[in-house]
């Protein structure tokens, strides 16, 4: 029997900076880019795989708990009672910007009673 690939869920932000999209994650303050917002989030993705594997593996992985800005958590939430008034109401969504929740995936692996993670 297969298990189930291990993810979190991360908060994140998409918006664009000039012509290109940054996605941020909330909770670990990390962005990625490109020019459309499924790049950006692939970008961002990559860049948390990375960050969170590396911190696993020196043992600290509070260390990737970094949060983002005020402004950006206060974006995110306008972002999603935006979404949410103009599903329920029937009217157009707002370009930009984005609140989404990715599920980061995470596989993990314990190795005398250490947990080490890299990309799924």
């Amino acid at each position: 029997m297969t298990e189930k690939p291990k993810t979190f869920d991360v908060r994140v932000l998409l918006f664009r900076e000039g012509s290109e999209w940054t996605a941020l994650a909330l909770e670990m303050n990390v962005r990625g880019y490109g020019s459309e917002p499924d790049a950006a989030v692939r970008d961002l993705c990559e860049m948390l795989a990375a960050q969170v594997s590396f911190a696993v593996q020196m043992g600290h992985p509070e260390s990737v708990w970094q949060r983002a800005e005020e402004k950006y958590w206060q974006m995110f939430e306008d972002a999603r009672r935006d979404r949410f008034v103009a599903e329920v109401s029937g009217s157009e969504l707002p370009a930009e910007p984005i609140a989404n929740i990715v599920a980061l995936p995470l596989l993990a692996l314990k190795h005398r009673d250490e947990w080490t993670a890299a990309r799924a």
